[in-house]
């Protein structure tokens, strides 16, 4: 029995029946925009050559994390490799392919690429060319099986910009960033058909991709795209905008929405390494910041701290 089939029997009952399928209707409608999801958003990681040194410290704080919080997934932002080579690729698999162990990641992981990843030679476009297949192939096996177990909905397969559903919001990997073509054509109509695909019912929609908007990285991605991006996620319900490239755990704003900037995975001149964390609970958005301390899983929360309100 469909449900309108359903409603119009009940609703012949009388006065009870009436309220039962107002109920019904009710829940049905809360159902479609409840959203409840937690992931872990980290980038930067720039895997290299064995020996390790501290690569597994961002796992072991995810993980020590989860056993505090729900964590549904965790999905890094770019530059995963600093260079490619066979050796590297393991120890990121060792460490970044869901596993049990203590250095092995407990949670379902979803990349983009960066500049580092697409062009290894100093993260530069065409100066590496065995380095970059050699990534593509892995990122490609990656898509292909996320997408024959139905964890990834819709693929460019000219940028491998990619999205996928979890806990009620829309995740799309923009890869480099909108409009790039240093490595393939522009994903503008691929992004537009699939955020038009999917979210067109207000479906809240959660982008990621690798370069930002502060001074140095709009360097790397011109203003034009900049604007058709956000003039294109302006008819959508955004609920958060997050990029990595820059090394810093930052807020970042432009034409009135604020861009959280991820650190990269270890100490620098900003201090220690840190990941984000993003949480939609209903129409609540929030991104904390975590800072790893050592490489024994301990962890605290630190600045900075972005809250919003989805406005659909």
């Amino acid at each position: 029995m469909t449900h309108i089939h359903y409603l119009y029997h009940v609703q012949v009952q009388g006065g009870r029946g009436r309220l039962l399928a107002l109920l019904l209707l009710l829940s049905l409608w809360l159902s479609a925009w409840a959203q409840d999801v937690t992931v872990v958003v980290a980038s930067d990681l720039h895997f290299d050559r064995p020996p390790e040194t501290d690569q597994y410290y961002h796992v072991r704080a995810i993980n020590a994390l989860g056993k505090t919080i729900p964590i549904d997934a965790v999905l890094l932002c770019g530059d995963i490799f600093d260079k490619a080579s066979p050796d590297i690729q393991a120890l990121f698999k060792q460490r970044y392919e869901p596993g049990p162990g203590d250095k092995t990641i407990h949670y379902p992981v979803y990349l983009l690429y960066g500049n580092h990843d697409i062009s290894p030679e100093n993260g530069r476009p065409n100066l590496n060319k065995r380095g970059y297949e050699l990534n593509m192939r892995y990122l490609d096996s990656l898509l292909q099986v996320g997408k024959a177990r139905g964890d990834i909905y819709h693929v460019d397969p000219s940028s491998r910009s990619y999205s996928f559903n979890l806990g009620g919001v829309h995740f799309v990997m923009g890869m480099l960033a909108a409009g790039d073509t240093s490595y393939c054509k522009s994903n503008f109509d691929w992004l537009e058909a699939d955020l038009k695909m999917y979210c067109s019912d207000g479906t809240p929609v959660v982008y990621l991709q690798h370069y930002g908007f502060d001074k140095w990285a709009r360097g790397w991605w011109p203003e034009a795209h900049r604007a058709r991006l956000m003039a294109l996620l302006d008819r959508y319900n955004l609920a958060a905008f997050m990029v990595g490239h820059t090394h810093e755990a930052s807020v970042q704003h432009y034409k009135g929405h604020r861009i959280y900037q991820v650190n990269n995975a270890w100490p620098d001149d900003d201090g220690s390494a840190s990941f984000a964390v993003l949480s939609i609970k209903g129409k609540k958005v929030s991104i904390r910041t975590v800072q790893v301390l050592d490489g024994d899983g301990h962890y605290r929360w630190v600045k900075p701290t972005v809250e919003t309100t989805l406005l659909k």
